[in-house]
């Protein structure tokens, strides 16, 4: 069977083409970004999902003209980090502006499903596996022959798969996804210093400043994008699902959260099998991969953010 098991077995395929070479199986990139979300109720059946890379990242949402301009700047980077003798950030940023990165490819779920045995589902969502018969809510946009899904929940047991890499309002994402790039752009400066230069601080003050100007550049248009992409998404469907204050919604906080609820309620097992868990509920971390717990009680409180109601636990 080349639909999903979900026994830790399942393969993830390349791409669409892929795919179909290997099984026959025609498959749609996501349709992005969607113009008109509704929220829909009612009961699963006949859903199947697999595994495979999708265009979710950094340029899905961009139109051609977009990234040749994105490809640009990067190339204009590269060419400064040249000129200022660090050619290991110049081949870095032209390897990114010529796409030989895999950036724009991040492994989802692709299902499609039956809503009330009338409605066609199709779409991209995390890891999460649903059940023929399970009651759910599903954010989704209409077109000719389907409803294409963009967050599917089940609230018999408070679980949402949302479309990768969606898990946070504006607030939350820029902590989540672009402190570590800074971390990491930091310690890329000192590496380079350390093995190919004297370590010394006018070779530190060139190493920051030159890697600076390409990542930064870079940096800049990431986050500039994703505020308008996936972000913007996110916090439409939080929207769609009546969610409060949606730019400050972090899932995987609000998702450990609800787990040390569960736990300490004796309804959470501490146990965790790598191999089928990783499909039905988060671990204890909060994330698993683009499905989380969300508590209604935290995220439908009018005027209270979820971060708050976290600290206000703390004292």
């Amino acid at each position: 069977m080349p639909y999903a098991k979900y026994d830790g077995k399942d393969p993830i395929y390349k791409d669409k083409e892929q795919l179909l070479k290997k099984t026959g199986i025609s498959i749609t990139d996501p349709i992005l970004p969607p113009k008109n979300l509704v929220k829909l109720t009612g009961t699963l059946s006949e859903f199947k999902g697999l595994f495979c890379y999708a265009p979710l990242a950094d340029g899905a949402y961009l139109s051609d003209e977009q990234k040749q301009k994105q490809q640009n700047q990067l190339r204009k980077g590269a060419l400064l980090a040249t000129l200022n003798g660090n050619s290991i950030a110049a081949l870095a940023g032209l390897g990114h502006a010529n796409g030989n990165d895999r950036s724009d490819e991040v492994d989802a779920q692709y299902i499609t499903a039956k809503l009330n045995d009338t409605i066609t589902l199709k779409g991209w969502i995390g890891f999460y596996k649903f059940n023929d018969g399970d009651q759910v809510e599903v954010v989704a946009e209409k077109h000719e022959d389907h409803y294409e899904v963009y967050a599917m929940l089940k609230p018999s047991e408070q679980i949402i798969s949302l479309i990768p890499p969606c898990l946070g309002g504006r607030k939350q994402a820029f902590k989540h996804f672009y402190i570590p790039y800074f971390i990491f752009y930091v310690i890329c400066v000192l590496l380079m210093n350390y093995f190919f230069f004297d370590f010394s601080l006018e070779n530190l003050i060139i190493g920051f400043s030159t890697l600076g100007v390409m990542l930064g550049a870079a940096f800049f248009m990431v986050y500039k994008n994703s505020l308008a992409t996936h972000v913007t998404l996110a916090e439409r469907i939080f929207t769609v699902l009546g969610w409060q204050d949606v730019t400050n919604i972090n899932l995987g906080k609000i998702s450990k959260q609800y787990i040390a609820k569960l736990i300490a309620q004796g309804k959470y097992a501490k146990e965790y099998n790598n191999k089928t868990d990783p499909h039905i509920r988060p671990p204890k971390s909060g994330d698993g991969w683009f499905f989380f717990y969300y508590d209604p009680e935290v995220l439908c409180k009018k005027g209270k953010p979820p971060l708050r109601v976290k600290n206000k636990k703390r004292k």
